[in-house]
């Protein structure tokens, strides 16, 4: 059965004998990222810390558009120079931190994270890819700090844990520990109910325009086994894309019989393409090793990266490096 392991004293010593702190996420930030660094913000707050919380963003999804303001954008000179911790959460490697990572360099690093994939960096590292999700890491510091866990930390908690589990889907057999884990936040005062909710309904109906495009352009690739789906800058002028889709198109994509991958190809510029990776979980294909191939990172079964290349370029790569996984 699994456990979490200890966190180490330098790691607790470290957080409680520093004052500043600057609390930073990975590149357009999802569920978990976010709510991990509001829950560390939340737990140095309570400990008295004067703390800030830094992403490069985007911030353009609708549905995090309004925390924009809460988090800068540039550690600027006269923070660096003070000498803040820097605490990265859900981050497994310095690139992922887009152009923060440059602003940091020589401060004292913690990164808490739960990928399997990516660069070793930081001072002191508490990662654990058996999580899943990294907001659970961040539960079992409020514990070893002996930091109350209120309703609305719970529920940053929960929150990010249900986006990166799929909402319970992506649990395998002899994980009870993150159900016992969830349990506790529900009797903390969590709602499922409403967290599905919050995460799953209040789509416009342009999102879901969208979507459907998105699912008519699919592409069924080498055998059955392969679907993609792509999106182009032109597509900002007749959708609204901004509220990202893909969670949803993962979803529907992997439900074909026979597909092991999904890649979802999203033109951002001219010659910059992000792609995102999903495996079923029958799948071999280890798609957080093919974006760590090309810079990227992520899990197993979830991984992106952002190629400056041209969406054709992008696709022409990615195609040929999963066409030899699927040989191998």
């Amino acid at each position: 059965m699994f456990s979490y392991p200890p966190i180490d004293e330098e790691i607790l010593a470290l957080l409680r004998n520093r004052e500043e702190f600057v609390v930073i996420g990975h590149v357009s930030p999802d569920g978990d990222c976010l709510s991990s660094q509001m829950t560390m913000n939340s737990l140095l707050l309570k400990m008295g810390k004067t703390v800030h919380i830094a992403n490069a963003g985007p911030f353009d999804r609708s549905e995090i558009a309004y925390l924009r303001s809460d988090f800068l954008n540039h550690i600027d000179q006269d923070l660096k120079q003070r000498d803040p911790v820097i605490v990265v959460v859900d981050c497994s490697s310095p690139e992922r931190i887009g152009h923060l990572a440059e602003e940091i360099e020589g401060l004292t690093t913690v990164v808490f994270d739960h990928h399997s994939s990516g660069e070793q960096f930081g001072t002191y590292r508490y990662i654990v890819p058996r999580s899943v999700s990294t907001t659970l890491i961040i539960m079992q510091l409020y514990k070893a700090l002996d930091i109350e866990i209120s309703q609305e930390i719970a529920e940053h908690l929960f929150f990010g844990f249900a986006t990166d589990s799929g909402f319970f889907r992506f649990i395998n057999a002899y994980r009870g520990e993150t159900l016992r884990l969830a349990a506790e936040l529900v009797d903390l005062g969590v709602s499922p109910n409403l967290m599905n909710d919050r995460m799953s309904g209040g789509k416009s109906l342009g999102y879901i325009k969208y979507l459907g495009k998105l699912i008519d352009r699919s592409e069924s690739l080498f055998d059955g086994k392969v679907m993609i789906s792509t999106s182009y800058l032109e597509d900002n002028k007749q959708y609204i894309t901004t509220d990202k889709p893909s969670d949803s198109l993962y979803t529907m994509l992997l439900s074909v019989q026979g597909v092991e991958v999904v890649l979802f190809f999203k033109e951002l510029e001219a010659e910059k393409t992000e792609i995102g990776f999903r495996s079923s979980h029958q799948s071999s294909i280890d798609v957080g090793a093919l974006a760590e191939s090309f810079g990227g990172g992520g899990h197993k079964k979830a991984a992106g990266v952002t190629l400056n290349k041209s969406i054709k370029e992008a696709k022409k790569l990615l195609l040929q490096a999963i066409e030899t996984m699927l040989k191998a």
